[in-house]
């Protein structure tokens, strides 16, 4: 999505802020884990965090053994961001307008 605004001329609002996941569950971290080697093979940044690494990140998150989701670990990514999904839209339609698609709503 980086690049996205200028490929489509057109403004989708990508805010890069990273991206943290949560893991509530070992056989979330593990499926964490795949992700993390999927979107580095890929050649994005993405790291694999343990649980301590959350909370040195994130001190704020509630780590208590009764805490209601416990946190295994997570997934961050460090460029990952957002964008307005309704901007992303009409840039792709737009973009495909111009290239004589007709979209029919």
């Amino acid at each position: 999505y980086k690049g996205l605004s200028q490929d489509l001329n057109y403004n989708i609002m990508f805010s890069a802020r990273g991206v943290l996941t949560l893991a509530h569950s070992q056989a979330g971290l593990e499926t964490a884990a795949r992700t993390v080697n999927a979107i580095q093979i890929n050649g994005i940044d993405s790291e694999l965090l343990s649980a301590d690494d959350v909370r040195r990140r994130v001190p704020i998150y509630n780590f208590a053994p009764d805490a209601r989701h416990s946190i295994f670990g997570a997934t961050f990514q460090p460029s990952g961001g957002t964008a307005r999904h309704d901007a992303v839209a009409w840039g792709y339609a737009r973009a495909a307008s111009r290239l004589g698609v007709d979209i029919i709503q």
